[in-house]
């Protein structure tokens, strides 16, 4: 299994190295790179030439500038992808396959013989180019902002954050090609008391005291995790996207110290504890199968460090599991995405299902559990921003095997976060996020809480989580 990951690997690194653009240049009105097969050309009677990557775009363009002459009006040639003129064309609307910038397809075709091919094969109504820009015409009048939102929404849920309902998780979804994405986030995670799969324990049942139902000398009160991320996507082709992402935690965790009923100290407070390095980094591949249904494979490479060390007591100890950066292990990690959006282009939803498999234990002896992620959202577009709602519910394994190291903290200063079967569980969060773009850059930040935790054991329960970030298009 670890052979085929790394020749997954390999393919995906291989797939985004040789990845060529069908055309060059940009589109006009949009800015992504030109499809060879559904390019338009503008010429203007003062000379000017425009290039746009579809008839959507031409539509939007031509509203904006109906005051100026044009001298001729060019299209591709579906088969050919020479530009011919774009009247004297045969054009197909709709079909099976998708458009360019466009919820209904539209595509030119020279000769009459390939257009009644097309359609015999993939659906479709042969019609003229007036009645195509009709209805590139009519899609641009129900998208708000003159046609600009609409653009984005159809590059596919998550190709802008303000079509992106999830700051803190990834809607997997692909760019056109030629598209590159440089995403930036920064996660905040808060967790405070304890609990035991559904019920919250309190402090003072946990210690050395007598009749206390666990007995632990380090008692965890609160602990913080924040994390940088740094993500980079590419379109190879308009199915298939690649993806690369790195990140860096930090860990602080706060104490009490019970020495038991003999001690005259007590409870006493201790300096918390606190880890911070390079986190595991990912590979993922991307194909969009359908207008509704992404598929995807990911691969979590373990560039995290494992061997973090804190101090309790003056003594030095190999920090807890959930205290490391990474977790030291190859995983491979399924998703399927469904996303869908009104003609309006004003709501957008759907749903996503990801399986974490860690394939084997670490160099120090241990892996998480696997982990089951499905999560669901509405999203609404608010001309240059949106706003969004989600729900997203884990399933974790406890971890497998354990560090002969971690294990030394039971022996001298017992703590619940040294203790294998003291990890995993069950929970759903609730979230709420808000995003603006502007041009090629967005801006969003979410937040949430979980509204059910069942956990494995005793453990730190969280509290709430928030998520900021930047990221460009170009």
């Amino acid at each position: 299994m670890k052979i085929m990951s790394i020749i997954l690997t390999a393919y995906l690194l291989l797939a985004s190295v040789t990845a060529v653009a069908a055309d060059t240049g940009k589109c006009t009105f949009c800015g992504m790179e030109l499809d060879a097969r559904s390019r338009m050309q503008i010429v203007y009677t003062n000379g000017t030439k425009v290039d746009f990557c579809s008839i959507n775009c031409t539509a939007n363009y031509m509203k904006e500038h109906s005051d100026a002459k044009i001298e001729s009006l060019k299209a591709a040639d579906y088969v050919t992808k020479e530009l011919i003129d774009a009247r004297a064309a045969f054009w197909v609307v709709g079909g099976a396959k998708e458009g360019v910038m466009s919820s209904v397809a539209k595509w030119a075709f020279a000769k009459k013989e390939d257009a009644v091919k097309y359609t015999q094969a993939n659906g479709g109504n042969i019609t003229s180019f007036e009645s195509a820009l009709d209805t590139a015409q009519k899609e641009a009048a129900t998208a708000p902002h003159g046609g600009h939102d609409m653009m984005h929404m159809n590059m596919g849920a998550g190709s802008q954050l303000v079509y992106n309902p999830a700051f803190g998780d990834d809607v997997y979804h692909t760019h056109p090609a030629g598209m590159w994405m440089v995403n930036y986030k920064y996660m905040h995670m808060d967790m405070r008391g304890l609990r035991d799969g559904t019920s919250d324990v309190s402090q003072s049942d946990v210690g050395y005291k007598r009749n206390t139902p666990y007995k632990y000398m380090m008692i965890p009160t609160d602990m913080t995790m924040d994390m940088h991320m740094l993500m980079l996507m590419y379109g190879v082709t308009d199915r298939w996207t690649v993806m690369a992402m790195t990140t860096y935690l930090s860990y602080k965790m706060g104490m009490l110290m019970d020495m038991g009923p003999m001690s005259k100290k007590g409870i006493t407070t201790e300096d918390p504890m606190k880890t911070e390095g390079i986190g595991d980094s990912e590979l993922r591949g991307i194909y969009k199968i359908n207008k509704y249904l992404t598929g995807s494979v990911g691969v979590s490479l373990p560039s995290g460090d494992i061997n973090q060390q804190v101090t309790m007591m003056k003594t030095t100890y190999r920090a807890p599991y959930d205290m490391q950066p990474g977790d030291g292990t190859l995983d491979l990690k399924p998703a399927i995405t469904v996303s869908a959006t009104t003609d309006d282009g004003n709501w957008n939803y759907g749903g996503q299902a990801m399986y974490t498999w860690h394939t084997g234990k670490n160099n120090n002896g241990w892996s998480y559990g696997d982990n089951f992620k499905a999560m669901t959202w509405l999203q609404r577009a608010l001309g240059p921003a949106a706003t969004w709602l989600r729900l997203t519910y884990n399933n974790t394994g406890a971890i497998r095997g354990e560090d002969t190291e971690i294990a030394k903290i039971n022996t001298s200063a017992p703590m619940p976060d040294s203790v294998t079967s003291n990890y995993g569980g069950q929970r759903l969060d609730g979230t709420l996020g808000l995003s603006f773009t502007k041009g090629p850059f967005s801006v969003g930040v979410e937040g949430g809480m979980p509204l059910f935790q069942d956990l494995n054991g005793l453990q730190m329960k969280t509290s709430w989580f928030m998520t900021a970030g930047i990221q460009v298009m170009f």
